[in-house]
Protein backbone atom coordinates (compact mmCIF):
# COMPACT_ATOMS: atom_id res chain seq x y z
CA UNK A 1 0.00 0.00 0.00
CA UNK A 2 2.92 2.72 1.03
CA UNK A 3 6.51 2.98 -0.43
CA UNK A 4 9.25 2.43 1.98
CA UNK A 5 11.60 5.53 2.09
CA UNK A 6 14.83 5.32 0.37
CA UNK A 7 18.35 5.98 2.03
CA UNK A 8 19.39 9.63 0.60
CA UNK A 9 22.31 9.53 -1.10
CA UNK A 10 24.63 12.36 -1.39
CA UNK A 11 26.83 13.05 -4.41
CA UNK A 12 28.63 15.65 -3.03
CA UNK A 13 31.40 16.93 -5.26
CA UNK A 14 34.70 19.73 -3.46
CA UNK A 15 34.80 22.57 -4.97
CA UNK A 16 38.25 22.92 -3.94
CA UNK A 17 39.53 21.03 -5.88
CA UNK A 18 38.37 18.99 -9.40
CA UNK A 19 38.79 15.57 -9.03
CA UNK A 20 36.75 15.86 -5.54
CA UNK A 21 38.91 15.51 -2.80
CA UNK A 22 40.62 18.16 -0.90
CA UNK A 23 44.43 17.69 -0.28
CA UNK A 24 46.46 19.66 1.86
CA UNK A 25 49.66 19.01 -0.04
CA UNK A 26 48.72 21.43 -2.41
CA UNK A 27 48.54 24.58 -0.05
CA UNK A 28 51.34 25.94 1.68
CA UNK A 29 52.24 26.75 5.47
CA UNK A 30 52.28 30.22 4.31
CA UNK A 31 49.65 30.40 2.41
CA UNK A 32 47.44 28.81 4.95
CA UNK A 33 48.48 31.08 7.65
CA UNK A 34 48.41 34.34 4.90
CA UNK A 35 44.37 33.33 4.29
CA UNK A 36 43.64 32.69 8.20
CA UNK A 37 45.13 36.73 8.94
CA UNK A 38 43.06 38.02 6.67
CA UNK A 39 39.75 36.05 7.79
CA UNK A 40 40.82 37.66 11.30
CA UNK A 41 38.60 40.10 12.75
CA UNK A 42 39.88 43.40 13.74
CA UNK A 43 40.31 44.25 17.29
CA UNK A 44 38.45 46.96 17.76
CA UNK A 45 40.11 49.05 21.05
CA UNK A 46 37.26 52.13 20.67
CA UNK A 47 35.07 50.12 22.69
CA UNK A 48 37.75 49.93 25.49
CA UNK A 49 38.13 53.51 25.48
CA UNK A 50 34.08 54.48 24.71
CA UNK A 51 32.62 53.67 28.31
CA UNK A 52 35.71 56.10 29.96
CA UNK A 53 35.05 58.98 27.30
CA UNK A 54 31.77 59.57 27.82
CA UNK A 55 31.62 58.95 31.69
CA UNK A 56 34.28 62.22 31.21
CA UNK A 57 32.27 64.12 29.43
CA UNK A 58 29.28 63.47 31.43
CA UNK A 59 30.96 64.66 34.01
CA UNK A 60 32.49 67.79 32.13
CA UNK A 61 28.60 68.55 30.98
CA UNK A 62 27.30 67.96 34.55
CA UNK A 63 30.20 70.76 35.91
CA UNK A 64 29.09 73.11 32.89
CA UNK A 65 25.47 72.99 34.14
CA UNK A 66 25.85 73.67 37.49
CA UNK A 67 28.39 76.47 37.15
CA UNK A 68 25.75 77.99 34.39
CA UNK A 69 23.07 77.15 37.52
CA UNK A 70 25.29 79.05 39.63
CA UNK A 71 25.70 81.76 37.58
CA UNK A 72 22.38 82.46 36.73
CA UNK A 73 21.17 82.91 40.43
Amino acid sequence: MFQQKRNKQFKYKSRLSKDGEYTVENDSKEDTLSKMELLKRPVRKSKAVKLPFLLILLAIIIAVMYYLEKKMS
